[in-house]
């Protein structure tokens, strides 16, 4: 599974700025590592490290049959393991893209890029109403749908085939038609082993989840498409 955290930079320097300032910084235990992107000549890859206890880490992969594991790894002196996190700022759209959930993690790798490239960082949200338009005009179909303050609840989740044509789906909306938050559609792109997938894009965090069973990680060119179409839905200005 792929998720992206997307943020839009207030103010964007010049690639090689971008580089100069990022490449070989090291702040709070946290590493970073800045090139030209190889998928695209606008667009910068910052590989970021970190360092996390190990049993936190090992219990992630393992989960709780990592316990033996992590004891013998600690008797030979290891207590913490080395992460890595996958950003990438694209300069024509002005976004950074953290591969990664909203948590502390990326939090702390957003406040330090702040500060490295001395520009502020805002969370891409999206309205119900541009939610829907990714429905329309970007979806070959919506599996799932989040409302938000329905019937009394926080929120309530909507699961199905072709809900667009759902008639429980389309009352939510007519009574509540600013509550939709999260939609979870086929994305309308182009994949670039046939292969389609979920993607799930959470109008409050400004997050895009890509569901595709085991597989962990998905083509750069098919999330650029994904995160093209979602900026250009916020209606967020290019550089």
């Amino acid at each position: 599974m792929t998720v992206v955290t997307l943020f839009k930079l207030e103010s964007l320097p010049r690639k090689l700025e971008i580089i100069y300032r990022l490449d070989g910084e090291k702040r709070d235990g946290v590493w970073f590592q800045a090139k030209q992107s190889r998928y695209n000549e606008n667009e910068v890859q910052v590989d970021v490290w970190y360092e996390e206890d190990l049993e936190i880490g090992m219990k992630r992969v393992f989960s709780d049959e990592a316990y033996e594991m992590i004891e013998y790894i600690r008797e030979k002196g290891k207590e913490k393991v080395i992460r890595k996190v996958y950003c990438f700022i694209d300069l024509n759209l002005g976004t950074l893209e953290i591969y990664r959930g909203v948590d502390t993690i990326t939090n702390k790798i957003k406040q330090l890029i702040e500060e490295l490239l001395q520009t502020t960082l805002n969370p891409v949200s999206l309205s119900s109403g541009q939610l829907l338009k990714i429905v329309k005009e970007h979806s070959l179909e919506l599996k799932q749908a989040m409302f938000k303050y329905i019937h009394g609840l926080w929120y309530h989740i909507i699961r199905g085939r072709h809900l667009e044509n759902n008639d429980k789906y389309k009352d939510y909306l007519k009574a509540k038609p600013d509550s939709l938050r999260m939609v979870s559609i086929t994305p309308k792109i182009r994949f670039l082993n046939g292969s389609k997938y979920m993607v799930t894009i959470n109008g409050d965090k400004g997050t895009i989840r890509m569901s595709d069973g085991s597989v962990k990680w998905r083509p750069r060119l098919e999330v650029k498409q994904i995160v093209s179409f979602v900026v250009s839905t916020a209606g967020l200005t290019s550089f």
